[in-house]
């Protein structure tokens, strides 16, 4: 089974394990630079949706926050999208044992509503007018297994994921990638004017980055072995994530080796490729730029439990010509834990006067 889809059915059964979990009340600043994440942790109210302050302080819960529908919110997953002024953010949720979707909700808890058409919604963008979002679905088939026959179950396995874009109020529903076994296609990023989209794709060849012309569809390739592409706020450059330095583990698992990941940012046209971080810790991904494009926040796993379900343990930011890194939030893992911490997918509020600028170095 890839990657993705361990990665789907894995926290799909942790967040089934806390649908029934209440709602706690907040909310969160919009004035400064503010970050928001999802965070799990093993314990009641686990899963939480947060803003935090540039500095690392001030957090701040989103959802779990969400003023509650029939007492309670919907239990948000992965990424998080902030709407162009920085004013709402959308996020997929589950909601009371219904199917997932795309909410969009305001920051002070106000106005939370599901956008039509997308059950089984994940992976939300927003497009830089704020009137569309792009989201990815996945399809997953497993064929009862019997014994006598252990490759026709082989044979039956489908999965595969495709992106789609619609309209906040649902209207002009499309699908821009086909369903096809062990095709995964997952939106990340919208070019500055909305022409394009950037999207990892995996399929039997591997993982790479790829920008996709909306009108035409055309797909081009922007890197192998790379995924989660990421357009500056000029739309200049775009930062992705790199599997191509080193292996964790060469023998790996079901799926092959264990690869380590680095931050690359390259210019739009294909040259100034840099490679910007060096941490050699075992993951790094999810990359988000500051508005004012000077520094990126991402994340950082140094724990083995969180490979694979695309979860860390640590918030990192660093400056986008990849000096100065450093740990904003979370703990890093001690040898050999077994105590899984989970933070996904950080992600900067955009708007007037809300960028970072750069991280001046310590010492």
């Amino acid at each position: 089974m890839c990657r993705v889809i361990r990665r789907v059915l894995a926290l799909g059964m942790v967040v089934l394990s806390l649908v029934a979990q209440p709602a706690v009340a907040g909310g969160v600043a919009s004035e400064g630079p503010h970050l928001a994440f999802v965070k799990w942790a093993p314990k009641p109210d686990a899963l939480e949706l947060l803003s935090l302050g540039f500095s690392g302080t001030g957090a701040q819960r989103i959802s779990g926050g969400l003023k509650p529908i029939r007492d309670h919110s919907p239990v948000p997953f992965n990424r998080v999208a902030w709407s162009p002024d920085g004013g709402s953010i959308a996020f997929a949720g589950y909601f009371r044992a219904e199917k997932w979707e795309v909410f969009i909700a305001e920051l002070d808890g106000s106005g939370l509503r599901a956008v039509p058409g997308t059950v089984g919604g994940q992976d939300p963008v927003y497009s830089p007018d704020g009137r569309t979002i792009a989201f990815s679905r996945t399809r997953f088939h497993q064929p009862r297994f019997d014994p006598k026959h252990p490759l026709k179950f082989l044979a039956g396995l489908y999965s595969s994921t495709t992106a789609w874009t619609t309209g906040i109020d649902g209207k002009g529903l499309k699908r821009l990638t086909p369903w096809r076994n062990d095709l995964y296609n997952t939106p990340s990023s919208f070019s500055l004017d909305g022409s394009n989209l950037a999207m990892s794709r995996e399929d039997r060849r591997g993982h790479s980055a790829v920008l996709m012309e909306l009108s035409s569809r055309r797909v081009t390739l922007l890197a192998r072995d790379a995924e989660e592409p990421a357009y500056s706020p000029d739309g200049a450059r775009i930062a992705f994530v790199s599997y191509r330095d080193r292996e964790i583990d060469p023998e790996g698992g079901f799926d092959g080796p264990t690869l380590a990941s680095e931050l690359y940012v390259v210019n739009t046209d294909g040259s100034g490729l840099t490679r910007i971080t060096h941490s050699h810790a075992r993951q790094e991904s999810a990359p988000s730029w500051d508005p004012s494009g000077e520094r990126l926040a991402y994340m950082q796993s140094t724990g083995h439990e969180s490979l694979g379900l695309g979860l860390a343990n640590v918030v990192m930011e660093i400056n986008a010509d990849g000096t100065c890194p450093w740990r904003l939030f979370g703990k890093r893992a001690k040898p050999r834990s077994r105590k899984l911490v989970g933070l996904y997918a950080p992600t900067w509020q955009p708007g007037s006067g809300r960028g970072a600028g750069r991280i001046e170095c310590a010492g």
